[in-house]
């Protein structure tokens, strides 16, 4: 059964709606259907709007797994109250923390300060720098486990890259839903929880795809095989769109190809980001969506997390080197940085964007570096001087192919 509650306009006259629904045994799901959103990270233009998904699995404990975006926050935040006791709330997973998943964590602990915060460390290191208040927390590698009781058993699958360095997958052993935050998703708004008309989702299912997946074909291929050693999973839980079950295994499928197509490209070019600094997100991918159309494979790694010998042999083995500027004030990313000049090789091409964080690396001194060191500019560094626009990520888009 669904359960829906009366829109919330928000300025613009945007239609918000929310509605639950029962997709397996003691788990729900709570869609925030954003009707009318046309742009996603501002350079991606959308037809069908959106949807941001969170779930509820019970057992003898209950987890909760994301919440949705701010601008939900009434909606959503009556409708889990009609949901559950949150002061029974044992677990809030998080599977990432972009804003649209994680926007209204702090609100979730404010009504439930006994949870417990689970997640990468990456992700749990990203939410105590803006949460602003103490929480419990539990880090999780993969295959990590916790369970809940009658048989809920949550197991997790790192997948970083998909699309942030954060990103994790949860599955449940009892119900085998697996719920993968952007990975598998669509921007797509709908009031059919479920995958039902293919011809309808396909579109959308591929351009998400192309735009935030494409573009690290080598991580999705890498959680594709975390997941091929699962038992059977009867559904996917998107963060976006509908849910994956009438067409799961054919819409898998594709992934799985559409990325192995991608990866066996001879030639890739390694992007170097900060995530969650500045607008390093949207304008990477930008860049990595341009290279895409060019046939070239891309590669993303966060220079504040990745292992130095990843950064390193991403460094070396690349035709081309792009690096949105990381912050001067984080010692992790001017490290990584550090490993990623020393790798570098002449006649390789390189290219920067600034990230337009506040504290960003001098564009104009770190491409001479990178020139100096006998690299070819491969186009003009872009500096970013305010926030960013469409035109802008356009400009990124065509610099990259």
């Amino acid at each position: 059964m669904v359960v829906a509650i009366e829109p919330q306009v928000e300025p613009k006259s945007h239609r918000l709606t929310c509605q639950t629904a029962e997709i397996a045994t003691e788990t729900t799901v709570i869609r925030c259907l954003d009707w009318d959103r046309d742009r996603f990270d501002i350079e991606f233009a959308l037809k069908n709007g959106t949807t941001y998904n969170s779930f509820i699995v019970r057992g003898d404990k209950t987890a909760l797994i994301d919440t949705s975006h701010r601008k939900f926050a009434s909606q959503y935040l009556e409708l889990l109250q009609k949901q559950l006791d949150l002061s029974q709330l044992d677990y809030l997973v998080i599977s990432h923390t972009e804003p649209d998943h994680s926007g209204l964590v702090a609100d979730v602990l404010e009504r439930a300060p006994q949870v417990t915060v689970v997640g990468t460390k990456v992700a749990l290191d990203f939410l105590e720098s803006w949460v602003h208040r103490p929480f419990q927390k539990q880090i999780v590698k993969n295959g990590a486990q916790i369970d809940l009781g009658q048989g809920h058993v949550l197991e997790f699958l790192m997948a970083p890259n998909l699309h942030w360095p954060d990103t994790m997958f949860s599955y449940d052993h009892k119900t085998g839903v697996l719920f993968t935050c952007d990975a598998f998703g669509m921007h797509y708004c709908d009031e059919r929880i479920y995958d039902e008309d293919l011809s309808a989702i396909q579109e959308d299912f591929y351009f998400y795809y192309e735009c935030l997946m494409g573009p690290n074909a080598r991580s999705v291929l890498s959680a594709m095989k975390r997941m091929d050693a699962l038992p059977p999973i009867q559904i996917i839980g998107t963060g976006h769109g509908p849910l994956l079950r009438d067409h799961l295994q054919e819409l898998t499928g594709r992934y799985r190809h559409w990325s192995q197509s991608q990866a066996k490209k001879e030639t890739s070019v390694a992007l170097f980001t900060t995530s969650g600094y500045g607008y390093s997100d949207p304008l990477t991918q930008a860049l990595a969506k341009g290279i895409t159309k060019a046939g070239v494979a891309v590669e993303i790694l966060d220079l504040t997390t990745a292992d130095p010998h990843e950064l390193q042999e991403l460094a070396d083995h690349s035709a081309g080197i792009v690096i949105s500027t990381p912050p001067m004030g984080s010692t992790a990313a001017q490290t990584g940085l550090g490993t990623v000049l020393a790798s570098a090789k002449p006649k390789q091409v390189v290219g920067l964007v600034q990230s337009f964080g506040g504290d960003d690396e001098p564009i104009d001194p770190l491409t001479s570096r990178f020139t100096d060191l006998g690299l070819i500019q491969g186009f003009p560094s872009i500096k970013v001087n305010e926030v960013p626009t469409p035109s802008l990520y356009q400009l990124c888009e065509e610099a990259g192919t």
